[in-house]
């Protein structure tokens, strides 16, 4: 298997750079520079009170295409959003974003990587925010078009929303702290945060959905195997196909359940965990958070 490497980096021996052709807006630090940065601060302040969010930092976008010959692909950053859906043209287009909130944080070494591994395409972005204390603030967004008749296999962030539209594969979306979704996607989605919303609505199938601190909201027309949808901190809304293959059993320690339209009965004397069975239960669907309330309803 033959793995390659493409760089989207230039340096200063006339080797391509992701800073080639981009857009970069970074001011010269200088003397009346520093003191205008004290004026765009004190203006700042001024437009807070009216409801005006001036950005201040640096800020680059650069573009890349990549071949559409391609079997599967991942889009990731450590820091930054990610938004993979279709295109129409017949190859990979990337759009990114670098971003520092300081004037004298260094965007140069905010990174893109490309790598293939047969007929998987892998885009990784890489902020280069070592600092302990992240004082430079920076971040790398990612926007991936994909063409028709490329999979896709995992779209994921550190920190930032990750979504996914109009795509194919079974697929991964997956955040540490932002939100995590799925539309219109042809395949079975798994869905992670740790402190976001989680939602998929119009897939094919739910592989799962878990999320620490935030809503779900989620479609599940079918499930394979041992299914969770959980959250600690938050309300969980389900819709399920009325041909689901499942044993459903949901549960909430601090909220309420609300059935609508499904076969499913409370468990005990209290009404925080319900059960039922739809089609033969040949699979297993959990439903649960610690402090929220569970609304399941018939899929239309």
């Amino acid at each position: 298997m033959v793995r390659t490497i493409i760089s989207l980096q230039w340096n200063n021996s006339n080797t391509m750079t992701a800073a080639d052709n981009s857009k970069t807006t970074t001011p010269t630090v200088t003397r009346r520079g520093l003191l205008g940065a004290c004026a765009v601060g004190l203006s700042a302040t001024a437009a807070g009170c009216s409801g005006a969010t001036p950005f201040v930092g640096k800020r680059t976008e650069f573009d890349r295409t990549f071949d559409g010959n391609t079997g599967r692909i991942t889009v990731e950053t450590d820091s930054g959003d990610v938004n993979v859906s279709r295109t129409d043209a017949d190859e990979i287009q990337l759009h990114g974003i670098k971003e520092a909130a300081s004037v004298f944080a260094d965007i140069e070494d905010i990174t893109v990587e490309a790598t293939r591994d047969g007929d998987h395409l892998r885009i990784t972005g890489d902020s280069g925010e070592s600092s302990f204390l992240g004082l430079g603030n920076k971040s790398i967004s990612l926007d991936a078009g994909v063409p028709e008749g490329v999979a896709v296999e995992r779209v994921s962030a550190a920190n930032g929303d990750t979504t996914a539209t109009d795509v194919a594969g079974n697929m991964t979306i997956e955040s540490t702290n932002g939100a995590v979704k799925a539309r219109n996607v042809d395949g079975h989605v798994s869905l992670a945060s740790t402190n976001g919303d989680a939602s998929a609505r119009n897939v094919a199938g739910l592989d799962g959905a878990e999320t620490t601190n935030g809503d779900v909201d989620v479609a599940i027309p079918a499930v394979e195997g041992e299914v969770s949808v959980a959250s600690t901190n938050g309300a969980i809304t389900a819709a399920l196909a009325p041909d689901l293959d499942a044993t459903v059993v949901a549960s909430t320690r601090n909220g309420t359940i609300t059935t609508n339209r499904l076969p499913l009965d409370a468990v005990g004397s209290g009404s925080n965990t319900v059960r039922g069975t739809l089609g033969d239960g040949t699979h297993d669907l959990s439903v649960e958070t610690i402090n929220g309330d569970i609304v399941l309803d018939r899929l239309r």
